[in-house]
């Protein structure tokens, strides 16, 4: 395996923004990697197992990986079986293990 599959790039900054009447207003700037490490992705397995419903941001946010990756990660495991959707009509995608 080669060295960038194994780590995982998080850059975080600050930014300085300017308002009226000398205000300023800081927002943290947060830029994940899009792929994710194999061993984080077996992590990620058995957690998925264990929870009783999967959201892809309760996923992007404890593993400090992309919105959209945790979606892709999602859809293939549905894809192998692992997991299934909950009620396909709803906008917000829940997923359950399946039994």
């Amino acid at each position: 395996m080669s060295e960038k599959e194994e780590k995982q790039i998080v850059r975080k900054g600050l930014l300085n923004l300017r308002r009226k009447y000398g205000r300023t207003k800081q927002i943290n700037v947060v830029e994940r990697d899009a792929f994710v490490p194999k061993s984080l992705e077996k992590e990620i397995k058995e957690a998925i197992l264990k929870k009783k419903s999967i959201l892809a941001t309760d996923i992007a946010l404890r593993y400090d990986i992309r919105v959209s990756t945790a979606k892709l990660l999602l859809k293939a495991y549905e894809e192998e079986g692992l997991i299934k959707l909950f009620d396909p009509s709803l906008k917000l995608k829940i997923y359950v293990p399946s039994t």
